[in-house]
């Protein structure tokens, strides 16, 4: 007989706890989860450094509205890419953070029993120096779900995260398009702008004579005062030649009429020239080599790894 009560009473404590596990996080009401930031706040915006690559660390929780939660519950956070028109007809032109420039480190957060704050979600924001500079960058994100569910418990409210970029290091080649007046094979004035400056590089036509140019188009207007231009050191220069001696930079709005910014003799240190043109704007940049040292004494032909401008 105690046997069978035995039995019978851890078939019970069994069947509650089986009850106690099916239970789930108790229904919250429409609307009741939302960010923890003061009614009426849906933009936060912060400068960003586009010189150097860091982690910059935002943090942010969710809060539940009313009273405290009677149960355990967990929220998602994520970005919702379609809010940018919303964002743009309220406060204007500005551009969607790139996806390679943040991921959640933690998208999920848990709001515990008894609290009406959960714990904190995070996100990072990498890459930076391939943000273009001053420009606003914007990042909207909202509660994906609550509890797995999508719809009902989560707010729909928006919360933008706005960067603003400053000056940078250089200036970023972001939808750069280069083309050259000769190249020979494949070596075309394509590698000017892959941000490789030792192994990749633009090969003028080796049967023709000088000048030679590239021709970049920013696709932007753009503001600096210096170019860099970069030989490829795989070349042993100044060993074999096929260098400019002379540079002509030229600058314009349309890529049909030029301004003559300088014609500037070679002066290659450490396989690279910095040229002070001075602050000038313009949408396209002619790099003109007017003279230059014969390759292996055969060859008319310049070698040309990389050209970047200065802020």
């Amino acid at each position: 007989m105690n046997k069978a009560y035995i039995v019978i009473f851890c078939s019970l404590i069994v069947l509650l706890t089986a009850c106690k596990k099916d239970k789930g996080p108790a229904t919250l009401p429409n609307n009741s989860i939302s960010f923890q930031y003061a009614s009426g706040v849906d933009t936060l915006q912060r400068s960003i450094s586009i010189l150097s690559d860091t982690t910059l660390v935002i943090r942010f929780n969710a809060a539940l509205s009313g009273n405290m939660s009677s149960s355990d519950h967990w929220i998602k956070f994520g970005v919702d890419t379609t809010k940018m028109a919303a964002f743009r007809a309220r406060y204007g032109a500005a551009v969607l953070l790139p996806a390679s420039s943040y991921f959640f480190y933690k998208p999920t957060t848990h709001l515990p029993e008894g609290a009406s704050v959960s714990d904190v979600a995070q996100l990072n924001i990498v890459q930076e120096t391939k943000l273009i500079e001053y420009t606003t960058y914007v990042l909207p994100v909202v509660i994906q779900s609550v509890d797995g569910i999508l719809e009902g418990p989560a707010t729909s409210r928006v919360v933008y995260y706005v960067f603003k970029t400053g000056k940078p290091l250089y200036i970023s080649k972001l939808g750069w398009i280069a083309t050259n007046s000769s190249a020979y094979l494949t070596y075309t004035a394509t590698n000017l702008i892959d941000d490789n400056n030792l192994t990749t590089y633009w090969t003028s036509s080796i049967t023709q004579k000088m000048p030679q140019w590239a021709v970049i188009n920013f696709n932007r207007q753009i503001t600096f005062s210096a170019v860099n231009y970069y030989v490829p050191s795989a070349l042993k220069y100044p060993t074999l030649g096929g260098y400019p001696t002379s540079v002509q930079i030229e600058t314009s709005m349309d890529g049909v009429t030029w301004m003559n910014n300088g014609v500037y003799a070679g002066n290659i240190s450490n396989n690279m020239q910095t040229i002070n043109t001075g602050l000038i704007t313009a949408r396209y940049l002619r790099f003109t080599s007017l003279a230059s040292v014969t390759y292996g004494g055969l060859y008319n032909c310049i070698f040309i790894s990389g050209i970047s401008l200065l802020p």
